[in-house]
């Protein structure tokens, strides 16, 4: 996330709130940038490649009006190639207004749905908010989990006890 980025979330995410259109311009922004490919992103990025063509493209694609908006002042501003930061940002923004928390959780293996369950109730009810759990297996821990949410890290693996220990024992 920049500063950048989150200027235009923010921009995007108020107005789409008033309008009450937040769901209709989220999936909008998500079908555009999954449907650009990379011939499509060259264009909109080319420097010789006029505004007034660009825009001209963003029309034919009849898109809400709130959007093409959107897009007419991103192409004003070149900063097409910042889109997948802002929508990942206004992603979020509409993530914190419905109180919804996503924790990454790394394991040594696959965890299965009850384990995932269980800790989706338990950070639920701990947090009093949305909870949603995105698992990883990372290979290199020994055993047990880390957790990684909003900036924070709990680890609780026997790597990090063994780090511990190695660096008490070191002193």
């Amino acid at each position: 996330m920049s500063a950048l980025s989150e200027q235009y979330a923010v921009a995007l995410f108020e107005l789409a709130n008033e309008k009450n259109q937040l769901k209709d311009i989220q999936s909008v922004f998500s079908n555009v940038l999954n449907s650009f490919d990379d011939e499509d992103r060259r264009f909109f990025v080319h420097p010789n490649i006029h505004k007034d063509e660009k825009k001209a493209a963003i029309k034919a694609l009849e898109l809400p009006q709130l959007f093409n908006d959107f897009m007419n002042v991103i192409i004003d501003n070149h900063r097409f190639d910042s889109m997948r930061d802002i929508f990942v940002d206004f992603n979020d923004l509409i993530d914190r207004m419905n109180d919804v928390m996503y924790i990454r959780v790394y394991s040594k293996t696959k965890l299965n749905q009850t384990q995932l369950d269980n800790l989706k109730q338990s950070y639920e009810k701990k947090y009093q908010r949305k909870v949603m759990i995105e698992p990883h297996i990372d290979e290199s821990i020994i055993g047990g989990l880390r957790f990684e949410y909003e900036g924070k890290v709990m680890d609780q693996t026997v790597n990090q006890t063994l780090s511990k220990l190695k660096h008490r024992l070191t002193k």
